[in-house]
């Protein structure tokens, strides 16, 4: 069965690593001077966002000055870091301090935040249904009044530093969505954020929303018919019988006796009285309601579901051309999910559609608490790909995307025609692992040894996200390679590095680290044997690239080709785009069938 996480609390997330079966040896019941460290940062970091760092690299010592492969543990330090993992379960998650969900949590009614470009960089779900988008997607200028196209466009040139419009009242027009028809007016302005290098533009209602519970709380007070409670919404948005008619596409005579019959039952001796009482139930239903944030969606607004026999989902969308060769991405731990909207761009020209699969735990796609990682990822790609595409396809690998296809690949010969690696993989490079950050590296040799404490750090990391943001993560994780920085500080990336993000955690810390465990897997043997080609982009600016690493892969078999890609680091795709569609595009061109 399923694992079943929730989106929607910290504490419901369950561990699902368990400790139980952890042997602690006598010879390391004596404490090691620095479990106290670890104690007391894994503690401190539930509440601070600094003292994270600070727990990684007491774990980074400890790992170093093991002579063992398994991690040796005291009874006390194992005690305390269980009573931590319980103390997690039970905790709600922490107010956000993230700015920009912020500005979209404040106000219960709709809000939205852009890029400079125009892509929804994060919205509530009141902004979703106004106006008619998701994150990740970009912005329909069509849902502006004409006398507030003009300052809009003032407003991004400011956000692209060309203007000083930092302000503006908008008129939205919603496209008639989920009870949002009236038009209604919003404040637009920029935010930037410390470190990024242009603004953001965000628009939130100035008026009071009318919400469904309104309606049912009017139904359920008053006793009004479904007609009226639909009149009386209509009445309070539009403030014009004649609009209300119509709209409703009856005469004014019948709109007049409805709000007459809304009166009596309500007791409002006039129209003003009647929008006063209105707007009094209104504001009450939103008094002390902030923004409710929504559930990951596919911004392309194209994903599709399968369900297996065992009740688990497997969930994909795609790009490209809608009727042309399929190819298969499967993303990594290196954060992308969405390709430049240019390079979509290029995928349709070319005839491709690349089918972007969301491996079990991420997204829409559930995971199976009883099998391993690679296990997992092996059956959920096995059914898509009967499912969808029937015969040999090109199978492309972000970072450790790339494990589950060769193992595919390994074990049914004609499940692919071409692969293609994108980004650094500990599966191809084991050289390259302990050259890898602290924190990537210390969280790979947990995933290894401690399973269970690995995901005590992911979820500790996952608590600070949500209170702090994904930039709380980008900062940690990236701060070394000074490419990879100016992605996350690109306000025109950063809307597809938070998606990406969501992608990831939206069923919790979990696929996290599963991911991590998919590194602890070696094909040498596979790879010998890989009869198909094999063609690598690997990143030259990532601080651990090494020429002579790839030596060793490209000696195993002819067929495997090693393409250093200068420039570019764990975000190549944003980094060099042109660069990995012109591959794509070859490879798939190739082995057309």
């Amino acid at each position: 069965m399923p694992h079943p996480l929730s989106s929607k609390s910290l504490a419901d997330q369950r561990f699902l690593f368990s400790a139980g079966s952890w042997q602690d040896d006598d010879k390391e019941d004596r404490t090691d001077p620095i479990d106290m460290e670890i104690v007391a940062s894994t503690y401190r970091s539930i509440v601070d966002e600094t003292a994270f760092e600070e727990m990684i690299a007491n774990w980074s010592e400890k790992l170093d000055r093991q002579t063992d492969v398994q991690l040796g543990m005291s009874r006390q330090l194992l005690s305390q870091l269980l009573l931590a993992r319980k103390t997690l379960e039970t905790l709600e998650i922490p107010a956000e301090n993230d700015p920009l969900k912020r500005a979209v949590s404040d106000i219960p009614g709709p809000a939205i935040v852009l890029s400079p470009d125009g892509r929804i960089a994060t919205t509530n779900v009141e902004g979703e249904r106004a106006f008619s988008t998701h994150q990740g997607a970009f912005f329909d200028e069509t849902v502006l009044g004409v006398e507030a196209l003009r300052d809009f466009a003032a407003l991004r040139r400011t956000a692209i530093g060309q203007g000083n419009a930092a302000q503006a009242i908008l008129t939205i027009y919603p496209h008639d969505s989920d009870g949002y028809s009236a038009p209604f007016l919003a404040e637009g302005y920029t935010l930037r954020l410390p470190g990024q290098t242009g603004d953001y533009m965000v628009i939130r209602s100035l008026e009071v929303a009318w919400s469904p519970s309104v309606t049912q709380r009017l139904q359920q007070a008053f006793g009004l018919s479904k007609a009226e409670a639909e009149v009386a919404r209509l009445f309070f948005q539009l403030r014009d019988i004649g609009s209300i008619a119509q709209q409703r596409g009856v005469s004014v005579l019948t709109v007049r006796t409805q709000i007459k019959a809304i009166q009596a039952k309500t007791a409002a001796p006039s129209n003003i009285d009647l929008m006063r009482l209105l707007s009094m139930v209104a504001s009450r239903d939103i008094l002390g309601r902030r923004g409710e944030s929504p559930v990951w969606h596919d911004p392309l607004e194209r994903e599709r579901q399968i369900v297996l026999p065992d009740g688990r989902r497997i969930a994909w969308t795609w790009m490209g051309a809608e009727d042309g060769t399929p190819a298969v991405l499967l993303r990594g731990l290196t954060i992308g999910y969405l390709l430049p909207a240019q390079a979509q761009d290029r995928l349709k020209a070319a005839g491709i559609k690349l089918y972007a699969l969301s491996r079990p735990g991420y997204g829409n796609s559930t995971l199976h608490q009883d099998l391993d990682a690679q296990a997992d990822n092996l059956a959920a790609l096995g059914a898509f790909l009967d499912h969808e595409i029937g015969g040999p396809c090109v199978g492309i690998g972000m970072s450790e995307g790339i494990t589950p296809l060769l193992a595919a690949q390994g074990l049914n010969p004609s499940r692919f025609s071409a692969l293609m690696a994108i980004g650094f993989t500990g599966t191809l490079n084991r050289h390259a692992v302990p050259r890898l950050p602290t924190m990537q590296r210390t969280m790979l040799r947990l995933a290894g040894s401690a399973p269970w404490l690995a995901e005590l750090i992911a979820k500790l990391g996952h608590r600070m996200m949500q209170q702090h943001g994904v930039d709380w993560y980008l900062e940690r994780a990236y701060k070394d390679c000074p490419i990879d920085m100016r992605c996350c500080r690109d306000p025109n990336l950063a809307p597809l590095l938070r998606d990406a993000a969501g992608h990831m955690l939206t069923q919790g810390h979990v696929a996290f680290v599963r991911d991590l465990q998919l590194y602890q897997t070696t094909f040498e043997q596979g790879l010998a044997d890989l009869d198909i080609d094999l063609h690598c982009l690997i990143p030259t600016e990532d601080g651990i690239y090494h020429p002579g690493d790839y030596d060793t892969l490209t000696a195993l078999n002819p067929r495997i080709k090693v393409e250093p890609v200068p420039d570019a680091a764990a975000f190549l795709i944003y980094q060099q785009p042109d660069l990995v569609i012109d591959r794509i595009i070859d490879l798939v061109s190739r082995h057309r069938n």
